[in-house]
């Protein structure tokens, strides 16, 4: 048997939600509720459908190798320079271009506790050391012990805000100031993938800034709010000397033809997009009420999904919300046993879930040893 580098045995395959085909055969059930993943539950534009269409003649050729259409055309909708942009495969491959390009082995890259675990996994893979700083409480970075954790082995660091699971923001006056405190050797990656949805006045924007510190990446994506995440679409922002590396090591048609399309025509589609933001705003103020009707705490969310805290084993409440036909993401794979993420829906499965999850804590609340079985 011929052994992989032993990087490989020190990570696991990425687990993501269930899915609902998945769920539909082992449970035999017709109806599902995927809130897990994030997903935007709304759907994507009508424009975006109509270019797929459109470019359905052309899948016989390869796609552009640098997007440079929809390049231009982002470009000037965020007021930067086409040459600070690089699309992957999901904002998660140039996650995975800034470790390749960068990471040499026994490089140190500095992130939170609890935080999007593909970060890790890309610096281990090319034999960096991830330094994770535990969370404040309330699942926010903590971002002085941070600051503190940079040293002269530091190559990187990740910073997720809105962060993905907590869905917690950094306030802006902290963020301005750790970022000043970055040296400019130190890649500083933003990962804003829930940029679109954080409305508080606390929220950083760092597009802005992007000139002046030229050794910041900002990661954003076209897979949540534009309901893109089919198609694979997400784009970073940098110093177009750093766009030229990760150029020399991405792969050559890494976003296909239909995915370019479509999301360039949903930078057209204004209206789509602010509904979206204002039905989960809904959703969001919905789940919110409800939890504090069931006295359960909850992270304060900046984003799509929302972590409460049950008060039960959150493996547990995960299991049985399945039986149910609900599929949420368990707290205890990230560090909080007794909390579960759910993705704010449409209303009609917001309602659906807290009834579930009503029934579940009547029942585990009046068990002796709160262990259910369905």
């Amino acid at each position: 048997m011929v052994k992989p580098r032993p990087q490989i045995d020190q990570i696991a395959m990425y687990s993501p939600g269930k899915p609902v085909e998945e769920l539909k055969r082992e449970k035999g059930l017709s109806k599902i509720v995927k809130m897990a993943s994030n997903e935007n539950p709304f759907g994507y534009s009508p424009l975006a459908a109509e270019a797929i269409r459109t470019e359905m003649k052309e899948i016989p050729l390869y796609p552009e190798v640098t997007s440079p259409l929809l390049a231009e055309k982002l470009a000037n909708k965020l007021g930067v320079a086409s040459n600070q942009v690089v699309f992957g495969n999901g904002s998660d491959e140039i996650i995975r271009l800034l470790t390749r390009t960068y990471i040499n082995e026994a490089d140190e890259v500095v992130m939170a506790g609890v935080t999007f675990p593909r970060y890790k996994t890309n610096v281990i893979i090319e034999g960096g050391s991830p330094v994770e700083v535990e969370m404040q409480e309330g699942g926010i970075h903590d971002l002085d012990k941070m600051a503190e954790a940079i040293n002269e082995k530091t190559k990187m660091v990740f910073v997720c805000n809105p962060n993905n699971p907590t869905g917690t923001i950094v306030e802006k006056e902290r963020l301005k100031a750790f970022i000043e405190k970055v040296p400019s050797h130190v890649i500083l990656v933003m990962d804003e993938a829930y940029y679109e949805y954080a409305d508080s006045s606390q929220y950083l924007e760092t597009l802005p800034l992007l000139d002046q510190y030229t050794n910041m990446v900002i990661l954003r994506t076209f897979s949540k709010v534009y309901g893109l995440a089919a198609l694979r679409v997400g784009y970073g922002l940098m110093a177009p000397e750093m766009v030229n590396d990760l150029h020399k090591v991405k792969e050559p048609f890494n976003v296909n033809r239909l995915a370019q399309a479509a999301a360039s025509a949903s930078l057209d589609d204004d209206e789509f997009l602010y509904e979206s933001i204002r039905l989960n705003k809904e959703g969001r103020e919905f789940l919110t009420k409800q939890f504090e009707a069931m006295n359960l705490s909850y992270f304060p969310t900046q984003t799509n999904f929302i972590m409460v805290d049950v008060g039960a084993p959150a493996k547990e409440v995960y299991e049985y919300l399945l039986n149910l036909g609900v599929i949420i993401r368990p707290g205890h794979l990230m560090g909080y046993p007794t909390m579960i993420r759910v993705t704010i829906g449409e209303q009609k499965d917001n309602q659906y879930f807290i009834d579930c999850l009503e029934a579940y804590l009547k029942e585990y609340r009046k068990s002796e040893k709160g262990v259910l079985k369905r």
